[in-house]
């Protein structure tokens, strides 16, 4: 087991520097999504936004950690991701759902589909 001192050493040196980047851009976006809803209350369905910003920021960190999972994870999320921004555009649902980031996580699988064979 490592401890965090280490295992922030790896997230940030290991990867291309692209990597700790767009990591620190998914933390910082994770943040600013509970800041916004925060006055919500919590069992409702505005924190599905939280909720799915976490597993693409858990994804992304997993991969600046050069984990397989954590690259392949992020891709299929951000699959499923445009599946039902095309599925539910014109629903009510699109305006509660909806990720505002979905073309840059198009982008982002983009360099992780780029970087895959150096993932162990």
């Amino acid at each position: 087991m490592r401890s965090f001192k280490d295992f922030f050493s790896d997230i940030v040196r290991k990867p291309p520097i692209l990597f700790p980047l767009v990591g620190l851009f998914h933390v910082l976006w994770l943040l600013w999504t509970v800041w916004d809803d925060r006055l919500v209350p919590f069992p409702g369905i505005e924190w599905l936004q939280v909720l799915w910003m976490f597993v693409y920021t858990l994804f992304w960190i997993a991969a600046c950690d050069m984990r397989k999972w954590g690259a392949l994870g992020y891709i299929a999320l951000t699959l499923i991701n445009l599946s039902f921004n095309f599925a539910v555009k014109n629903n009510k649902v699109s305006i509660l759902y909806m990720s505002n980031m979905f073309l840059l996580d198009g982008i982002f699988s983009l360099f992780l589909i780029y970087y895959y064979k150096i993932f162990r």
